[in-house]
Parts: C-alpha cells; structure tokens; sequence
C-alpha cells in the first residue's frame, strides 16, 4: 500500500501530472482575461502542452510566461484575423437571412478555420516565420488532417462548451480542467504531425 503513494509510484505521477495540468489551465485563463490575449494565451498553451507530449517540459510556469512574451504579438494579429472573420461572418449571415446558399459554404470556411487555429498557435509556439505562412500553413495543415480537425473541434466543443453549459455538475471540473486538458488531447494529434513533417529531433530539441 504505502508503494502505491511513493514518490515514483504511479499514483503519484498522476497526482502530479494533473496538478500541472490544473495550474496550467489557472495561467490560461488568467492570461486570457483582457480577450485580445488569448491568441497569446494559446500559443502559450500549445507551447507547454507539446512539451508535455515529447517530455522536454521542465518548467511550465516559466515556460508558458516565455512563450507569452515571445510569440504574443504574432499570435495577437493572428487572433484578431480570426476575430474579425467572425465578424464578418455574422454580418453576412444577418444581411442574407440565413440563406442556405450562402450560409453553408459559410459555415464550412467558419469550421475550417476553427479547425485551423490548434494547427496555427502550435506552428506559432514552434517555429518563426511570417504571420501570413503561418496562417496557411495552419490552414494546410488542417486540411489536410481533417479528421484530426474534427476530433479536435469536438473535443474542445464538449469539454470547453457543451459540459459547461448543459452539466452544470461539470462546471467546477471545467474551470480548473476543461482548456489544458483540450490542449493536451490536440497536442497529441499535433505533435504526432508535426513529428512525422520535421522528425523526432527537430521536435525535441526546439
């Protein structure tokens, strides 16, 4: 019994992967307060969490902060673009009424890019570039592993939304769970990805 809460013991690593991942998602939150900030905050987020998948997270507080820093106006242009799409959006769905003809191919271009966001902060936290490849890139990416994008969307949409809106029992586990946990379930897709694009070495080492 008492190997069972040692400090290598398997219980113990659970305890301890969950408190990180509780205290990660307190940063995100926290970090996305003033809204224009949360392209940051995920890039952050990604950043950690792909760590976590190749295990080179040795400091996730100051690591998250890092990439803040690093990557939060590149990935505060890129939010605002994705902001303003939706603004769009909703603009031409009002003006056509919800017309089929134009609201479906709408909304198809809405889940894209929606897919396309996990892709484009996770190429944002891990490579540098121009904020436009990155943007298609993520795109490409998305398109190209569509069912990886559906899962992700899904993932986000019932841990992120539907739980929190539907099971309020569920809200408590939400605040303090819901957005690391999304972004490790998407960083295992990812980072699977990014892996078989640039090999083990490239991953591990950034």
């Amino acid at each position: 019994m008492r190997g069972l809460f040692a400090i290598d013991g398997n219980i113990y690593k659970y305890m301890l992967k969950l408190y990180e991942v509780m205290v990660l998602n307190l940063l995100f939150i926290i970090a996305s307060l003033p809204i224009v900030t949360i392209g940051a905050a995920l890039t952050a987020l990604y950043d950690v969490t792909l760590r976590m998948q190749v295990g080179t997270e040795k400091e996730m507080t100051g690591s998250f902060v890092k990439s803040f820093k690093k990557n939060g106006m590149q990935a505060t242009k890129i939010w605002l673009t994705f902001l303003s799409f939706i603004a769009i959006a909703c603009l031409v769905t009002s003006l056509v009424n919800g017309h089929p003809v134009v609201l479906f191919p709408l909304l198809c271009l809405t889940v894209l890019l929606v897919g396309s966001l996990p892709y484009t902060f996770s190429l944002v936290a891990t490579f540098e570039n121009k904020t436009g490849i990155m943007i298609r890139n993520g795109l490409m990416l998305a398109i190209q592993h569509v069912p990886h994008m559906l899962i992700m969307i899904s993932v986000a949409g019932l841990l992120c939304l539907y739980l929190p809106i539907y099971q309020r029992w569920a809200l408590l586990p939400v605040l303090t769970l819901s957005f690391s946990l999304t972004a490790v379930v998407q960083s295992h897709f990812i980072s699977g990805i990014l892996v078989k694009l640039i090999g083990e070495e490239e991953v591990t080492d950034r």
